[in-house]
C-alpha cells in the first residue's frame, strides 16, 4: 500500500476533531448525576457546527455567484 502525504493532514484534523469533542464529553463519563453539564457541551457543539455549515454554505454561494457574474 502506498501511503499518500496528504492523507496525514486528514487524519491529523480527524483526531484533533474528535479529541476536542470528547474531551468536553468527559463530564458525562463520570457518572449520569452531570447530564446538564452534559447537555450544555453538546448544545455549544451543536451551536460551533450549525454556524460552520452556514458560512460553508454562505462562501459556496458566493463563489457561485462570482463564477457566474465573471462568465
Amino acid at each position: 500500500m502506498i501511503y499518500d502525504p496528504r492523507m496525514g493532514a486528514f487524519f491529523l484534523l480527524t483526531g484533533v476533531t474528535f479529541v476536542a469533542f470528547a474531551s468536553g464529553f468527559s463530564v458525562c463519563l463520570l457518572g449520569l448525576d452531570h447530564v446538564k453539564e452534559c447537555v450544555a457541551v453538546a448544545n455549544q457543539w451543536v451551536d460551533k457546527f450549525h454556524e460552520a455549515g452556514s458560512y460553508v454554505v454562505d462562501w459556496g454561494i458566493a463563489v457561485v455567484k462570482e463564477v457566474f457574474r465573471k462568465h
